[in-house]
């Protein structure tokens, strides 16, 4: 009797593993503090206000708003699993009856609809049809490269590598196969979901025909985090502070906090933030 009890717990246990489980408190990933459903500030004396609509992570909506004119927005969304369809319409001046608009279509690596495997947009109503993509390879949630193409023809590409949850690369554009910029990252992400930046450096290289460097930047973020909450950070330009995010103050999802613009190591302009998280 005790052998058949012990025979039918291994059944049990493998046919177990063997079970998709949708249990969202189990397969669910810990994205808190991370989605924004709106973000409101002040800029150079303008207003600028963004709104996101989502279903569960799927994005269903985006707006972005300058002193109460609609300047762009993301609609007409469509999901067919992981991949997903929507347009991409900018309006000049806010004038919504005078816009451009950028169609997209991408592939996403998981239900947290955050990675993307590949991305495909053109311009619908535009002379040119040039078509534009991207693919991704990933480790997990690791990206491990990257490629652009237009028209088919390579226009960049990124080789990721990875120590702990420091991820340093290299991107590489080109133009008729001549190196024509690369952008170099060295990256510490918070946690192994590898969407949140503990700092963040991006050095721009630009080039001529011959490979000498005519433009230069670095770039260089700092984040401060209390568990999963922001709650600062300090931004770098050619090693000059440039801005020093501060004060957060949290109201369940919703967050304030300051952003103090320097110039020559002196605060020029501060800009008050108003943000809400989906979770």
């Amino acid at each position: 009797m005790k052998k058949s009890i012990f025979i039918f717990a291994i059944i049990c246990i493998l046919f177990a593993g063997c079970i998709k489980w949708t249990d969202e408190s189990d397969s669910k990933e810990d994205l808190s503090y991370l989605i924004k459903t709106y973000e409101r500030y002040e800029s150079g004396g303008h207003i600028i206000k963004n709104t996101w609509t989502y279903d569960g992570y799927k994005v269903t909506g985006y707006r972005h708003y300058e002193d109460g004119l609609l300047y762009s927005e993301n609609k007409n969304y469509s999901y067919n699993g992981l991949n997903a369809s929507y347009d991409s319409y900018s309006y000049r001046n806010g004038d919504v009856n005078d816009f451009s608009v950028t169609h997209y279509e991408c592939e996403y690596l998981d239900e947290t609809f955050r990675r993307t495997k590949y991305t495909r947009y053109y311009y619908p109503n535009a002379e040119n049809n040039n078509i534009y993509e991207t693919y991704r390879e990933y480790d997990g949630k690791k990206c491990l490269s990257s490629k652009s193409y237009t028209n088919g023809v390579l226009t960049s590409e990124t080789l990721y590598h990875y120590d702990g949850l420091r991820c340093t690369y290299t991107q590489t554009w080109y133009s008729s196969d001549i190196i024509y910029e690369q952008r170099i990252y060295d990256i510490v992400y918070l946690d192994d979901s590898y969407l949140r930046y503990k700092s963040y450096m991006r050095t721009r290289e630009r080039y001529d025909i011959n490979g000498n460097v005519t433009y230069s930047n670095s770039y260089n973020y700092f984040y401060d985090f209390d568990g999963k909450k922001p709650i600062g950070g300090h931004f770098y330009v050619n090693g000059k502070l440039s801005s020093v995010a501060r004060d957060y103050q949290y109201d369940g999802l919703t967050c304030y906090y300051f952003v103090d613009d320097y110039q020559d190591g002196e605060v020029v302009s501060t800009r008050m933030y108003e943000v809400e998280y989906l979770e």
